[in-house]
């Protein structure tokens, strides 16, 4: 289709932005607190790229301790100024995004978190001090500040954060306010605080920089909802404050819908900023898991917003813009919404990554464009078509390499192709399909059903070797938390790994009841489980660790799949030990003794961690050119590992 929206310019206040493409506030954990050279970089990409507007993670005001993003006075209006010399060939505008997270987050002393109320939030579990007078100057001041550093360094305009159950909404919303000063009970008094802020701002802000709110419905019983929201920003408008809306969805209590994952649809947020929309005649602002253009023009088409947010999907690939501008979208590197990298990656390891991006928050030294065609092509021999051997075979070529993929199966994806397969997860399988056109493009002899062994390699004589074959499932009985403990019974025909169940898609009868006994935590056990609930199978699903699939967490994922399971008949138990599997039925104890328990199980879906595929790495120990092992073939863990590994074992060729 033709892009006859979202490539124009468009006005927001005294700002001309050079399109519509927008990237919202998002944590980095890049700028260690302040702009350092990491966090420019990785703004300048998507510059270069061809956004419109980036609006920049929340630079936090007084004394909380929001780890971000803070303030330090010359040296962020230094990096500001650095940032804005490097993105202003490009076009790209940039805002600030400045808020306070109340109830979430401590102060900087270790003193309690400030709120509205003695509120208890939802990321920390301590409840909150009340904000005297005094606390609410000091708040005033470091707005002031942060303010301050902002028209200092050249900035193009300022977004204040009143979302996500931060401190802004925790006085806005009546489930937080319970205050009975001028600033708590009727609307007029939620709003006082907001407003008193919103014009100190504005009053501050040079006429050439736009100033604009990020708002969003709790959609939590008694909470804010998307009238309240229109509400409030046309009163916002009504007093001359505010240049645009930001329309975002959730707070921390339901933070998979702020960050919807790959279960969400392109979009899903669109339908709640109606009322905004229908109330007041500024620019609006929607994001929801957009990942095209063409998804993007189409909402400005029709009519439910002016400008869209694309963030997660340039965390994946910067030039998403500029590629498809130049008429190859097909070339966009997808965004898969697995959360995993970005959020997940700030909640596990404190900075963002990218599953299917190597150079996220490394683009100084891992961009692609720096790339350079090798003056020495070497012959590669990549072993294994799933994630990380495409990718290898990818960046290998890429280098100018002479470069055979040899899969054993007749298809290329590896254990994707199976993960694939699970209800809402089709979307995973977008970065194999991409990283296979890519290989092909780029003149990669691929060749399926080939088993290559030691004299394989002997004949084929490669310079170098990547080891990709990834893990097959192991349905032993073996279970991490249980050490020494072996179920019987894993002999059985009804026991069977995720990969069966699968891949076996409907050509089985499963039964009336299923045991999915999960041991990593992940998606598989997830999957699997839902898998059969679709299909009407009551399930059991039985886990040693001490919660509901602990590694999606941070992704986000896990609270809307136990709402998907929810609505079958599910059953959760924790701590719990796999002890036998018998004719219709399986042990179960727990971890820490009492009586066993009988469980009805037509199937049992026993998910493990995988045994790496390692014949060939024995076989090729003496083998005297280079070798790699790579992925799931070295230890099985994630995608984002593989591809990780995959990538930089052929850039180091």
């Amino acid at each position: 289709m033709a892009l006859r929206h979202i490539l124009t310019p468009f006005k927001v206040g005294p700002v001309t932005l050079p399109n519509r493409v927008v990237r919202t506030g998002h944590g980095t954990g890049l700028g260690l607190g302040t702009m350092n050279d990491t966090l420019i970089d990785y703004h300048v990409a998507r510059a270069r790229g061809g956004v419109g507007l980036t609006i920049i993670e929340l630079l936090s005001v007084a004394s909380s301790a929001y780890p971000f993003f803070n303030q330090h006075g010359a040296d962020m209006v230094s990096g500001y100024r650095r940032l804005m010399d490097r993105v202003a060939p490009f076009g790209m505008k940039v805002f600030q995004q400045i808020g306070h997270l109340g109830n979430e987050i401590p102060q900087a002393d270790g003193s309690p978190p400030w709120s509205s109320s003695d509120t208890v939030g939802a990321l920390l579990g301590v409840q909150a001090e009340p904000m005297g007078a005094r606390e609410i100057e000091e708040l005033k001041e470091g707005y002031r500040t942060a303010v301050r550093l902002v028209i200092e360094g050249g900035l193009d305009g300022v977004e204040l954060h009143m979302a996500h159950g931060y401190l802004m909404q925790q006085f806005l919303s009546p489930l937080h306010n319970h205050r009975t000063d001028a600033y708590g009970g009727s609307f007029e008094n939620r709003l006082r605080l907001p407003l008193e802020i919103l014009e100190m701002v504005r009053a501050m802000l040079p006429p050439t920089m736009a100033l604009g709110v990020r708002l969003s419905p709790e959609l939590l019983p008694g909470g804010m909802t998307e009238d309240d929201v229109a509400m409030i920003a046309a009163e916002f408008r009504r007093r001359g404050l505010i240049d645009f809306v930001n329309l975002t969805l959730g707070t921390d209590y339901n933070p998979h819908k702020i960050i919807g994952a790959m279960h969400e649809a392109a979009g899903y947020e669109v339908p709640h900023a109606a009322p905004v929309r229908a109330a007041l005649d500024l620019p609006i602002l929607v994001t929801g898991r957009f990942r095209t253009l063409e998804e993007a023009d189409q909402v400005i088409h029709e009519g439910a917003a002016d400008l869209v947010a694309l963030t997660r999907a340039h965390i994946a690939d910067p030039d998403l813009v500029a590629k498809t501008v130049a008429g190859a979208p097909e070339s966009v590197r997808p965004c898969i919404g697995c959360n995993h990298g970005c959020i997940g990656g700030l909640g596990t390891v404190g900075r963002m990554g990218c599953t299917v991006n190597v150079a996220v928050g490394a683009e100084a030294t891992l961009s692609e464009d720096l790339i350079q065609p090798t003056d020495n092509p070497k012959r590669v021999l990549v072993v294994g078509g799933g994630p990380a051997g495409l990718e290898a075979a990818r960046i290998a070529a890429k280098k100018g390499h002479k470069v055979i993929l040899a899969e054993a199966s007749g298809a290329l994806g590896g254990a994707i192709n199976a993960a694939r397969r699970a209800p809402r997860r089709a979307g995973i399988g977008d970065i194999t399909e991409w990283l296979e056109r890519e290989v092909y493009r780029l003149g990669v002899d691929v060749r399926l059903g080939t088993y290559v062994e030691a004299d394989d390699v002997t004949d084929i004589a490669p310079d170098a070797v990547i080891i990709a074959t990834g893990s097959l499932p192991r349905v032993d009985g073996q279970q991490h938390r249980s050490p020494g403990r072996i179920a019987s019974g894993m002999e059985r025909r009804q026991v069977i790994s995720s990969h069966d169940l699968l891949l076996e898609n409907s050509n089985r009868d499963w039964g009336s009841r299923a045991l999915v006994y999960d041991d990593t935590g992940h998606y598989e056990g997830v999957a699997a489980a839902e898998f059969l609930i679709e299909r009407g199978v009551a399930v059991t699903f039985a886990t040693g660790l001490s919660s509901f699939a602990p590694g999606l967490e941070a992704s986000l994922s896990a609270e809307p799949a136990l709402e998907r399971l929810a609505r079958g008949d599910f059953r959760l138990m924790t701590y719990a030990r796999l002890d036998a599997v018998q004719e219709g039925q399986a042990i179960v104890s727990t971890r820490f003794g009492g009586a066993p328990e009988t469980v009805a199980a037509d199937t049992v879906v026993f998910v493990s961690h995988n045994k790496s595929n390692r014949d060939l790495v024995e076989a090729l120990a003496g083998w005297p050119g280079q070798v790699a092992v790579v992925g799931d073939a070295r230890s099985p863990r994630y995608l984002q590992t593989a591809i990780r590994e995959g990538h930089l074992a052929a850039r180091a060729i």
